[in-house]
């Protein structure tokens, strides 16, 4: 189960921001007061699960930050008392992504207005009051995937392939995400969309990218053009066998009436 951010109204100086819950434990990233980013993974035991996925009702009960210079943390019930409290703290080395843009936005510096899908938002650049799509790392684990996506976005920079590529989301001192256009009144791609589709899929292979996740809602189509997106599958490809048959997939992924892939366009 995951959230959005947003901002409590039981604890105003603390904000949860995302939340993951599995079996066996939850993960969830805060911001406090004064702006210092929190990964705490709380034991399911701990809270009954609907505690554990509500933030109204979770934060009421978390037991006091502690103070110091920290990043991650847990929280297990006291073996003594059995309440709620923080068995660790400590200060990690996270991970960040290669930045190659000039701009740097810091996260706090985002209005997040919609949750498109996991990992994707609509949001607000408040420093500019211009509607944008925030694509960022929840958590540590999945840096990864928005670090492949950044170096795509390299590689075709100034091609017009893709969105425009408008900065490096920031948090503290680290990469966890980017900043992109949002193609306003767009629409996915339909079979009869091909002609369009095949004409920025080649031009894409002909930077030597295979872009590895080819479906229908990873074209948006603009009047007489198709942008594409979601690049964190794209991988350098000098071979012309790979790229053709990436190619020879398209009318048939264009034909898919599944939400493979799917992601909200307003």
């Amino acid at each position: 189960m995951t959230t959005a951010s947003t901002t409590s109204s039981a604890r105003p100086q603390l904000r949860l921001l995302d939340l993951e819950v599995d079996p066996t434990e939850g993960h969830y990233r805060f911001c406090t007061p004064d702006a210092h980013f929190k990964y705490v993974t709380i034991n399911t035991d701990v809270f009954p699960l609907l505690t554990m996925c509500a933030e109204a009702y979770l934060l009421p009960l978390l037991p006091p930050f502690p103070s110091g210079d920290w990043n991650t943390g847990r929280i297990a019930k006291d073996i003594t008392s059995g309440q709620p409290c923080f068995t660790s703290v400590k200060k990690e080395d996270l991970p960040t992504i290669a930045t190659w843009h000039p701009r740097l936005v810091n996260y706090l510096d985002l209005r997040i207005d919609e949750e498109l899908r996991i990992k994707v938002y609509e949001a607000t650049d408040t420093l500019t009051d211009a509607p944008v799509i925030a694509k960022y790392a929840r958590f540590p684990s999945e840096i990864a995937f928005l670090a492949a996506e950044t170096r795509a976005y390299a590689w075709i920079e100034g091609t017009g392939i893709g969105p425009k590529f408008l900065g490096h989301i920031t948090e503290e001192d680290r990469a966890i995400g980017i900043l992109l256009e949002r193609v306003v009144g767009a629409r996915h791609a339909r079979p009869e969309d091909l002609a369009l589709c095949r004409r920025s899929l080649a031009r894409l292979h002909a930077l030597g990218v295979k872009h590895g996740d080819v479906n229908r809602h990873n074209f948006l189509v603009l009047g007489r053009r198709a942008v594409l997106i979601d690049f964190e599958a794209a991988e350098r490809c000098e071979d012309a066998l790979v790229l053709g048959l990436e190619m020879e997939g398209l009318e048939a992924a264009l034909r898919d009436t599944t939400h493979a892939g799917g992601m909200l366009i307003s």
